[in-house]
């Protein structure tokens, strides 16, 4: 195996070793190749008002995680009846688990529209959209929760549906052209700093080489740097792909979370 060879696999292998993602599918700054990748994503160009990245950070502060959801069986749990003032105190104290525990009884309440809304009302709260549009559809036009429930399922139904990426491909293009795999993500600033970037380097170490050769330490130094903004450059861009996807995403709740608090809470 030649020397080359070697060095591309200890490269992968560290750029795998120090990659790391959090719970939220948020990429973590850790190691030499994330840190570069990092670099080439706040830049002017990258982090310019409005950015993607800016977003990314005020989103990620909105959310605590969503409480699971699950039906109780009703025989261990008193009968009792659908006290509309009890479950709204409750989710203004933010007692989530214990309305849980009693609107998702099984049999413990008859099938209503006020259950169905605040059932939605409750997933609404805890941030499960999809299971509060199931909630808020079946309440009928005919009920008096249907305007606050129809205002959620009117901004729910008009948030465009994100078309999945593939980031094996945002890695591959990246390979080729630095930073095209961001573009091709839909993160179109840190495409072009990456690619200013790698290229400025890529462009200086060809120079280093044709004056001072290759076995010159100023040339090998910057071939290195170059190497590891490459490689950063590669599994950043494949990052880059979850990144845009659940920065939308979380967008879209804010908008949902945000816009319609207040309207959902009064009945």
């Amino acid at each position: 195996m030649s020397a080359r060879v070697r060095a591309a696999v200890i490269i992968a292998f560290l750029a795998l070793a120090f990659h790391e993602v959090s719970a939220q599918g948020w990429p973590k700054v850790r190691g030499p190749f994330s840190l570069a990748d990092r670099v080439m994503n706040t830049t002017t160009v990258a982090m310019s008002r409005g950015g993607l990245y800016d977003l990314r950070v005020k989103t990620q502060q909105l959310y605590t995680p969503t409480i699971p959801v699950v039906s109780y069986d009703a025989s261990a749990l008193p009968s009792m009846r659908l006290d509309m003032d009890f479950f709204s105190y409750t989710l203004g104290a933010g007692l989530y688990e214990d309305a849980s525990a009693l609107l998702f009884a099984q049999d413990l309440f008859a099938p209503s529209d006020s259950l169905d809304y605040m059932r939605g009302l409750l997933s609404y709260d805890i941030h499960d959209f999809q299971r509060a549009a199931d909630n808020f559809t079946r309440i009928p036009e005919s009920s008096s929760f249907r305007p606050q429930a129809q205002s959620f399922l009117d901004v729910w139904s008009s948030t465009p549906t994100i078309r999945d990426k593939s980031p094996i491909l945002a890695a591959a293009i990246s390979a080729v052209i630095p930073g095209a795999g961001k573009i091709y993500a839909g993160d179109l600033r840190s495409g072009i700093s990456t690619l200013l970037i790698v290229g400025a380097l890529g462009a200086m170490t060809a120079q280093s080489a044709h004056k001072l050769g290759w076995n010159d330490w100023r040339t090998i130094s910057l071939s290195s740097i170059l190497g590891i903004f490459y490689i950063g450059n590669i599994y950043g861009s494949a990052i880059t792909v979850s990144v845009v996807k659940n920065t939308y995403q979380d967008a879209q709740k804010a908008t949902l979370l945000f816009g319609l608090h207040t309207s959902l809470h009064q009945f």
